[in-house]
């Protein structure tokens, strides 16, 4: 179990590294991808299939064979530690580094939903009324308070938690009952 928590722990790090390289290639070498739908979706696509990558290699760390129990554990290990890191740094870098995102940001975004809303033909007041909305919600992540920090870190453990238990059941890997039976020649 020692060995499934400290693998558990790097595979988190290194999400968490990983995720931050994203964020910061997007922020600054495009950071109008931040106002886009599709960027979005996309991202979260990739972020998943991270998660499923070194799900798989947390499982074959440890040998191969996982319970339930064992899966849980150790992908909520993993996830908690990404979720962590992650949400300090954002904290960190939106407060300290770069204070004035927030208004970086809500611009792109607010061009990138008046885009996707008029596709979908939204009237005026609805779209407006769902931009500022949308952009308000932003300032939590962009723009935080130590509440929202603590919020923010609250629903990211919730939701790697709930995540934690559809890869669990999904990757659980119970070993053999009984050892193969090796011929004799």
């Amino acid at each position: 179990m020692e060995t499934l928590n400290k693998n558990a722990i790097n595979n988190g790090i290194i999400i968490a590294v990983i995720t931050i390289a994203i964020q910061l290639l997007t922020y600054y070498a495009a950071p109008a991808l931040l106002g886009a739908t599709w960027f979005g979706i996309a991202t979260g696509l990739i972020v998943l299939v991270v998660y499923i990558l070194f799900t798989i290699d947390l499982r074959k760390k440890i040998g191969g064979f996982w319970s339930f129990k064992q899966a849980l554990t150790g992908i909520f290990i993993m996830s908690l530690v990404a979720n962590v890191v992650s949400s300090v740094f954002n904290f960190v870098f939106y407060k300290f580094v770069e204070p004035d995102a927030y208004e970086k940001v809500k611009g792109y975004v607010t061009d990138g939903l008046t885009a996707t809303f008029e596709k979908m033909g939204m009237s005026g007041d609805a779209m407006d009324e769902a931009v500022e909305k949308a952009t308000e919600s932003l300032k939590s992540q962009y723009q935080p308070s130590p509440l929202d920090f603590l919020k923010n870190i609250a629903i990211a453990i919730l939701i790697g938690f709930v995540l934690s238990l559809i890869f669990a059941a999904i990757f659980k890997r119970n070993p053999p009952m009984f050892a193969p039976v090796e011929e004799a020649e």
